[in-house]
């Protein structure tokens, strides 16, 4: 993960827009292990981990206005115990209880003074297992940048070799004190030399008010252009109109192996699969509740990362339009397939978040909040596939079965994301439930959806 002063412009825009609930864009994880972490073990793992990852130990401190992003200075007050904690499994340890935990704490608002994360191990787990619950800000890091954090606690054995010590206090107290001061930050922004973007933030604003205004925008405009039109479409449902904050969190899992057989046999890949489950399942949800949609305006990410490139953020959410009539699986697996691939084709640098993030530098953060949630609303899901391992792991002694991870709603009716773990493929569905008004109906769609794509094969 980078380890760069200061955040990108991606990451500085996602630290202005959490002021507004609604669009929170942190996510985090569920893991199950066979039994409950040696804990000791884990905290010197972790703390190995922090002593690689700077910014694992480091706090933001504010840029100024949009002449210089928020800087990553040294967190010389550092605990490692506030940010890994230990509890006893709530309500009777099973994994629906572990959620409904979970749901609340992943909204709870960081301590923006100190690092960006936590971790809280959890014992007494139903059946003799164990947990880890995680929760991440996305200013540091993206799901491929983080995989990087878990393998610095992850064994390939269950006796793997524990990590060494490691004096955090000697490796904090040696890096230098930052001058955040007022005089200090106007110094920073000059010599940061960010070129404020303000005839693009005009053109991109003006067209994103008017998005037919393409020809007006200019080229390095297109990106956000594009999106902003193609969000503003109506949502495919009213079913699910409404938006809150509130949050309602399910999970399942599916075998890694039937499941790329699937994928393949229907000409296509994990993703493919991924996602025609998603909106098959959205289809079986509005049909029991007796409303017949016509299509689904989703989106997915799409990794920017270059191969010699080590931002701690480089993605983008893609929106397509999916139509959500009656069709055979493996012709909405098809169409699925088509849709995604020709979106995903069009992304190229940076993709259009990057350029909405330009924008939104030189944007008061009110202007950017209501852009965005306004765009939000009309997104029925989003959507998520990250990388995961293939074959066995552990984790301070105990195996791990299975890794919920928990993606951002922001503002959309839900977040479904998948990674692949322990020979099976573990989906997070982070739920507003104003928007799914019966959110383990979704759940049970979801199931029945997955399970008729693998028969379908």
């Amino acid at each position: 993960m980078s380890d760069e002063q200061h955040m990108s412009r991606l990451e500085a825009m996602m630290w202005n827009v959490e002021s507004d609930p609604w669009l929170d864009p942190n996510g985090g994880s569920v893991t199950i292990y066979d039994r409950p972490l040696d804990v000791d073990r884990f905290r010197r793992s972790i703390a190995g981990a922090v002593a690689e990852v700077p910014r694992l130990r480091q706090r933001v401190a504010g840029g100024l206005g949009g002449l210089s992003t928020p800087r990553w200075v040294p967190d010389h007050e550092f605990d490692l115990s506030w940010h890994l904690r230990r509890v006893g499994a709530p309500g009777d340890g099973s994994l629906r209880a572990l959620l409904d935990y979970f749901t609340p704490w992943l909204q709870d608002p960081y301590d923006r003074t100190r690092p960006l994360w936590m971790y809280v191990i959890v014992d007494g787990v139903a059946d003799g297992r164990g947990a880890l619950l995680t929760k991440i800000h996305h200013t540091v890091g993206d799901g491929q940048s983080l995989l990087k954090l878990v393998l610095a606690y992850t064994d390939r054995e269950r006796d793997g070799a524990p990590a060494s010590d490691v004096d955090l206090d000697a490796i904090i107290d040696a890096e230098p004190e930052v001058d955040v001061g007022l005089v200090s930050t106007a110094r920073d922004a000059v010599e940061q030399g960010v070129r404020v973007p303000v005839d693009l933030a005009r053109r991109a604003l003006k067209a994103v008010m008017r998005p037919r205004g393409f020809g007006e925008a200019g080229s390095d405009a297109v990106d956000l252009l594009k999106t902003a039109d193609e969000q503003r479409h109506p949502a495919g449902s009213d079913l699910w109109r409404n938006r809150s904050r509130r949050r309602h969190a399910e999970a399942l899992s599916l075998p890694f192996d039937e499941a790329r057989a699937a994928a393949h046999a229907l000409g296509g890949t994990i993703n493919d699969f991924f996602l025609t489950g998603a909106v098959e399942a959205a289809r079986r949800y509005h049909i029991e509740l007796g409303v017949e949609p016509e299509k689904f305006h989703v989106t997915f990410v799409v990794s920017t990362h270059t191969e010699n490139d080590d931002s701690a953020n480089a993605f983008s959410p893609v929106p397509v339009d999916v139509p959500a009539g009656p069709m055979p699986l493996a012709e909405r697996f098809a169409t699925v397939r088509s849709l995604a691939s020709a979106k995903r084709g069009e992304v190229h640098g940076g993709g259009p978040l990057a350029s909405m993030a330009a924008v939104a530098s030189v944007l008061p953060t009110p202007v950017v909040t209501g852009i965005a949630r306004d765009q939000a609303s009309h997104i029925d899901f989003a959507t998520s596939n990250l990388l995961g391992f293939v074959g066995d792991s552990y984790v301070a002694g105990a195996k791990t079965l299975h890794s919920y991870p928990f993606g951002p709603v922001a503002g959309t009716a839900f977040n479904l994301t998948m990674i692949s773990m322990a020979g099976s493929l573990d989906l997070g569905v982070n739920i507003d439930p104003a928007a799914v008004t019966e959110p383990e109906r979704l759940a049970s769609c979801l199931d029945a959806a997955y399970a008729d794509l693998l028969a379908a094969s």
